[in-house]
């Protein structure tokens, strides 16, 4: 396998990208109940980050507020003007998940080793406290995310975070899964196993509703979907190609095209975590067993609150 220039394939950043970042930020802790700082980091320009926007300098800025998830950084980001990736994203999606980050010791070579595949860098600059520099890669194209490359002059921070009380919002803090819908899972999965130099593997396809026992809005479906895994680190990357029949997977996949759908988190009560989402007006729009019966996922129609559509995923003690 080839040599990703990317040693540690754990992620370490997700981010998304919102249109008022006190709102979410304000949701984000009293809806999931996450410990989201007041104190609102603003990035500047040009003549501080030496930022370069498509190889041009570049002086828009951007509001950030970031926390842990588990031992994952997770960074709320709202643009402020034009002439940005954070923004291009903005205009064309709305709020979402823009990026997953990962650690390098050094970006030139593993700029270098992407540009290699036909990945170039879109923006780059220094880290507003300029203790080092960030690069993003256009390789949403193909791999349905953007890819940021995170160089640390001193040491490498290690993300973590203190024990989340089941108490509290959903009862965990910890994200397990970042969802990826796609049109050609074979053809996404492979560039992602030459890209980064992953295991090959074979996409599995969810059965229908005889097993899932699966609902769309509240509406019993044999909506299916392939869906693929990857591992990295406290997060698996899940790459769905649903069907023709509507669901959330085809829904967004129509809206938007190919790209990152929803984040996961692991419950131990579903019925708790839903009752608490609907205090909040947020409400279950697809639902259903997996394809073994081992569990269920349950979906959220939480991006208007959240940036993002959540993922439930409760694992059964036995299969039903």
């Amino acid at each position: 396998m080839p040599d990703s220039s990317i040693p540690d394939k754990s992620i370490f950043q997700i981010c998304v990208i919102v249109d008022d970042l006190a709102r979410y930020s304000e949701n984000y802790r009293t809806i999931l109940g996450f410990d989201v700082p007041s104190e609102i980091q603003t990035t500047h320009g040009f003549e501080h980050t030496q930022a370069r926007y498509f190889g041009q300098p570049m002086n828009a800025r951007a509001r950030i507020v970031s926390f842990m998830m588990g031992n994952v950084a997770f960074e709320l980001l709202q643009p402020l003007e034009e002439g940005s990736v954070w923004m291009d994203y903005l205009r064309q999606y709305g709020s979402g998940i823009h990026h997953i980050a990962f650690n390098v010791p050094r970006i030139a070579p593993a700029a270098a080793f992407f540009a290699d595949r036909d990945y170039q860098i879109t923006q780059q600059g220094l880290f507003t406290g300029r203790t080092g520099m960030y690069a993003y890669l256009d390789t949403d194209n193909d791999l349905g995310v953007t890819i940021e490359l995170l160089e640390h002059y001193n040491d490498t921070p290690r993300a973590s975070a203190p024990a989340f009380s089941s108490e509290k919002g959903i009862g965990t803090n910890v994200v397990l899964q970042v969802g990826i819908v796609c049109n050609d899972i074979a053809a996404m999965a492979k560039r992602y196993q030459e890209v980064l130099g992953l295991p090959t593997l074979n996409a599995q396809e969810t059965p229908g509703y005889k097993i899932t026992q699966a609902t769309f809005k509240g509406e019993p479906t044999e909506a299916t979907a392939k869906l693929a895994f990857f591992d990295f680190g406290q997060v698996q990357l899940e790459l769905i190609q649903p069907d023709q029949i509507p669901s959330v997977w085809r829904n967004d996949l129509k809206a938007f095209g190919d790209g990152t759908h929803h984040i996961a988190f692991k419950v131990e009560n579903t019925q708790k975590a839903v009752a608490h989402f609907a205090q909040h007006g947020i409400e279950v729009t697809q639902q259903g067993y997996y394809g073994d019966r081992s569990g269920m996922y349950t979906y959220m129609d939480s991006r208007a609150a959240l940036g993002v559509v959540i993922e439930l995923l409760e694992n059964f003690p036995e299969p039903k």
